[in-house]
């Protein structure tokens, strides 16, 4: 009996110690962090704050005047009166010898439409003296677009090309200005030049952009 028992113990204990060795005690490696779908954040480097995008640059006075001269050239009169100074507006002259005190001056959104009947005065013919009355629609055909100015034979920067006996007060009238004189030297062999023609745009910048103060006719004179 005593033997039996002391078998049973020794069994008893061998079997503990293969629990040890299995499932028992024995410590299982933590399990690893479920997965999730949002990706993982790292700390973003510094940036430097998104420059703000530069206004767009005012046109050059050349540009800006052969976009005048497409307009007058199409006879859009809408699109031309955007190109109005703002606080000078925009002065008509039948001639090179500007005066302010006969020539008419239109603001913007105040521009005729070359429909327009109404009579307006824009100074003094050359040689009878006589009242210039003329539609905007008629002024426009004889004292700003009688000709295809958009294809000048030659255009002059801050230069006058054509010189008549008309004392050319341009300088003294816009000081500072830039213009641009729209010339052709004649039409008629015959006639040795004195048919020239030029069509002056004088513009000013206002607020980084360049603006029409004065349409200048100009032609050979009595």
């Amino acid at each position: 009996m005593w033997r039996l028992l002391s078998l049973l113990t020794v069994m008893l204990l061998l079997g503990g110690c293969f629990g040890l060795g299995g499932n028992g005690n024995s410590l299982s490696p933590a399990p690893s962090a479920t997965p999730t779908n949002e990706p993982s954040v790292e700390p973003s480097p510094s940036l430097s704050p998104t420059p703000a995008p530069t206004a767009t640059p005012a046109a050059t006075a050349e540009e800006t005047a052969k976009a005048i001269i497409a307009s007058m050239q199409q006879q859009d009169i809408e699109k031309l009166s955007t190109y109005i100074h703002p606080e000078k507006g925009l002065l008509f002259s039948p001639y090179a010898h500007i005066d302010k005190d006969t020539a008419l001056t239109f603001h913007a959104g105040e521009l005729p439409a070359l429909e327009d009947p109404k009579i307006y005065e824009w100074g003094s013919y050359d040689g009878s003296g006589e009242p210039i009355s003329l539609t905007f629609g008629d002024y426009y055909k004889k004292f700003v677009y009688d000709q295809n100015f958009a294809e000048a034979e030659e255009v002059g920067h801050n230069k006058v090309l054509g010189q008549g006996n008309s004392l050319v007060n341009l300088r003294e009238m816009y000081p500072g200005s830039t213009y641009f004189d729209y010339h052709f030297s004649g039409f008629d062999p015959e006639l040795s030049g004195m048919d020239w023609e030029s069509l002056i745009l004088v513009l000013e910048q206002h607020n980084g952009a360049w603006y029409l103060c004065a349409i200048v006719h100009s032609q050979w004179t009595i």
